[in-house]
């Protein structure tokens, strides 16, 4: 028997293997119960809104949709012409704070800040790849305090971002 898994760093989170010892009787592993039991699908659905999100692509840039919500196509045009490079303006708009997701989470160790930007890092990669088979991009994520936590970005891959 063989195992394919495209999140082979997931780990079942701490508190909801808390939340499972504490059932009667305890349940291990204690994820899929755990949204049967305290999960609503509406909850599903927004998340997967980031999780799977939107693009947008204004000329040759390729930009997170709930992000450019509100900007007219004119001033996303302008930002991305006046700054340094079109990967550093994507990057920048692309840029995804964990923190700023979650900034009510009463979460006990930062390994699950770490552990979502891990995995929206993962879903952004399938994501765009689905999305735009015919070009590459770099995602990447930090976790630094310079960064205020763990944060993911993208951009699309361009010639000048080989040194």
């Amino acid at each position: 028997m063989n195992a394919t898994d495209l999140l082979p760093f997931w780990v079942e989170p701490e508190t909801i293997s808390d939340w499972g010892s504490k059932c009667q009787p305890p349940i291990a592993p204690a994820w899929y119960d755990y949204i049967t039991n305290e999960l609503h699908p509406d909850e599903l659905i927004v998340l997967f809104r980031v999780i799977f999100p939107a693009f947008t692509t204004v000329g040759s840039c390729t930009l997170l949709k709930f992000k450019t919500d509100g900007f007219s196509q004119e001033s996303l045009s302008n930002f991305s012409e006046r700054a340094v490079s079109y990967s550093q303006f994507e990057s920048e708009f692309n840029t995804l704070k964990i923190y700023d997701l979650f900034p009510f989470a009463a979460v006990s160790t930062e390994h699950s800040f770490e552990l979502a930007a891990l995995l929206l890092k993962r879903s952004w990669e399938i994501s765009l790849k689905a999305a735009f088979p015919e070009k590459k991009f770099i995602v990447s994520m930090s976790n630094t305090d310079k960064d205020y936590g763990p944060t993911i970005s993208f951009h699309t891959f361009r010639d000048d971002d080989i040194n």
